[in-house]
């Protein structure tokens, strides 16, 4: 068997957080039976016990590569040859919900979103983010694995039901938590770094300026791309984690050198109709299209997200190979990719796509129907800030508090002897 291409890591969870256990030696002691009755119905032996019990520290996980083809994904426990398959790079086609663009990228896809009977997290974004993001600070060269990231979705909605049942938080955030509550809760050690974080404003473009007199000297979204990107630039060994909140959800972004990666745990955010959260890809091989006028698009009366573009091909599904290792979805190569029609013009490509998919994907119809509120008078100053303000924090781990050295006991206080 050839070696394997993908590195092992410590850092990885398939359990939820409260089974963890602290210790991952066998108790046999040396010459005792391997083989225990007691386990019998759910393993047998010492190995599959302790295989059940396996923690962060001890479970699977695989690096990012350069040579990563998005296809495979092969883990190895410490018990042997025990292969898993742990999800796969999707490519998709996603048209916008007003029909004007098309985006074509690389999707990495949970089993469930936090609205699954699974997740219960219904209103738990806020806990959610800070749950990944934290896990993004402590395995900065990785991607969860498709267990994992269900895991991280359990986990932070099991948080956000625990502070749902303090009475205080539900008086003051009857629909769901702000961000800077969930981080003083300290659900997870992650703090926001005002410095490094920005607040800023979409500008939609054909309206009265008058309107919008409280964004002058405010930073608009393409300012905040624009210093991101400058800081990646300036950081480009460090990935950078941020949480975003836009219109009453949270999201996280994270920026690496060669990609830039969107986490959301609703699908729904996706494309209509997607029931499982997904880590969304904008490297070299993304594209964005715009879709001509003769093109059958979805009207706004008739969709209420962006659209799905079926494909021939069937889904791919993880297969286990004889030889132990796992075949994940076929990608396309580039050069495989779906041809450019000739009603379709490249917007934009690479992993700078992701700036034009926040625009256009995700913020665009809910900024057309605010001018259409603004023209007919329905909105008002404070609604028309909250519904244009988009919000970047950058996150890091806290930092343990250096500890103080306590005052000696009385009794062991030195004097030292004055002469005249």
């Amino acid at each position: 068997m050839s070696e394997p291409s993908l590195l092992l890591t410590s850092k990885r969870s398939i359990l939820p957080w409260r089974k963890r256990k602290l210790s991952f030696r066998s108790p046999k002691v040396k010459g005792e039976p391997l083989l225990k009755k007691a386990y019998g119905e759910e393993g047998g032996d010492d190995i599959d016990f302790d295989r059940r019990q396996l923690s962060s520290d001890e479970s699977l996980g695989w690096h990012k590569t350069d040579e990563d083809s998005s296809v495979n994904r092969t883990s190895v426990s410490e018990f042997g040859e025990d292969n898993f398959a742990v999800g796969s790079w999707e490519q998709k086609e996603v048209v916008s919900r007003d029909g004007h663009l098309k985006l074509q990228s690389h999707v990495f896809f949970a089993s469930i979103d936090q609205r699954s009977e699974r997740a219960a997290g219904e209103s738990a974004c806020t806990a959610l983010v800070a749950v990944i993001a934290d896990w993004f600070q402590k395995n900065c060269d990785l991607m969860p694995i498709k267990s994992q990231f269900d895991c991280l979705i359990r986990e932070g909605s099991l948080e956000w039901r625990y502070l749902c049942e303090n009475e205080i938080y539900r008086e003051w955030f009857p629909d769901n938590f702000d961000l800077e509550t969930v981080l003083q809760a300290k659900i997870r050690p992650l703090s926001a770094v005002p410095r490094k974080s920005f607040i800023g404003f979409f500008h939609p473009e054909g309206m009265d300026e008058g309107q919008f007199d409280f964004l002058h000297g405010a930073m608009s979204f393409d300012n905040i791309w624009d210093e991101i990107s400058r800081a990646e630039c300036l950081n480009s060994a460090e990935p950078q984690v941020f949480i975003v909140s836009w219109n009453d959800h949270f999201f996280i972004l994270k920026v690496e050198p060669e990609a830039y990666y969107i986490i959301d745990t609703l699908g729904e955010r996706l494309y209509e109709g997607c029931n499982q959260a997904y880590i969304l890809k904008f490297d070299r091989d993304t594209i964005i299209h715009k879709l001509q006028p003769n093109v059958s698009q979805p009207s706004d009366d008739k969709s209420n997200g962006n659209q799905l573009v079926p494909t021939a091909a069937a889904e791919p599904k993880n297969v286990q190979l004889q030889d132990g290792s796992i075949a994940g979805a076929v990608v396309t190569k580039p050069e495989e990719q779906i041809k450019t029609e000739g009603n379709e013009e490249v917007v934009c490509r690479g992993k700078e796509s992701c700036k034009e998919y926040i625009k256009s994907f995700l913020a665009a119809i809910p900024i057309r129907e605010l001018q259409a509120d603004i023209k007919k008078g329905l909105m008002a100053s404070t609604l028309l800030h909250r519904r244009l303000q988009i919000e970047f924090h950058y996150t890091e781990l806290l930092q343990p508090l250096p500890k103080t050295s306590s005052a000696p006991h009385s009794d062991e206080v030195q004097l030292t002897e004055v002469t005249a």
